[in-house]
């Protein structure tokens, strides 16, 4: 069976490039192309899609918050961004929207063709370059101080209390918890909480 493939950038030059490389790979078969996020957004609900290449910025809607709603809908969708834009903010919410891959748009063809294809196998995707800064950026996090507030309910998350239990016990209420946890998630640049309770524990925050 194909891989079904589906191309969203802002650049009919790009979406046409990526196009003509995909189809030199005999099990690709690329089953839709739209100029942005919303459209991408529309069509996942009608085209079964194994694999989005995605471009990060985009008119109408971007390909972060497409990602965010295309994986609400269907989170076994792989969705893997190809962008010239590597700084940190961009990176941090592209995982905060659970992409599967983060890579430039230098990529070469035949490397572009493999990465595909380690995304599709359950690797994250992610060039050296922009391993580099995400390492720095969370460590950079870790040596910030957090507030006390902040403190005191990671010291509650750690333990695996809930969004009610951790207000109940600070006596706060529901909503100024969830915007506490929402920043700290922000910091971490993870939105998953699990892994947030694995990076506070792993870091000793």
């Amino acid at each position: 069976m194909k891989i079904r493939i589906m191309i969203v950038d802002d650049h009919e030059l790009i979406r046409d490039s990526l196009k003509r490389i995909l189809s030199t790979e005999e099990n690709f078969d690329v089953v839709a192309v739209h100029e942005n996020g919303k459209k991408a957004l529309d069509s996942i609900k009608e085209i079964p899609v194994d694999l989005i290449l995605m471009d990060a910025v985009m008119p109408v809607m971007s390909g972060i918050e497409s990602t965010k709603l295309i994986k609400n809908i269907n989170s076994q969708v792989k969705v893997l961004i190809l962008t010239t834009f590597s700084d940190e903010k961009l990176i941090f919410d592209a995982f905060g929207a659970r992409v599967d891959g983060y890579i430039l748009k230098d990529i070469r063809g035949i490397n572009l063709i493999e990465d595909i294809k380690k995304c599709l196998s359950g690797e994250i995707v992610i060039p050296e370059e922009i391993a580099i800064k995400l390492a720095k950026a969370v460590g950079n996090y870790s040596d910030r101080e957090f507030c006390n507030t902040e403190k005191e309910i990671i010291k509650l998350l750690k333990v695996n209390y809930s969004n009610k239990e951790i207000a109940s016990k600070l006596n706060l209420s529901y909503g100024t918890v969830r915007n506490y946890i929402s920043e700290i998630y922000k910091k971490l640049g993870e939105s998953d909480r699990r892994k947030v309770i694995e990076l506070l524990n792993k870091k000793k925050i």
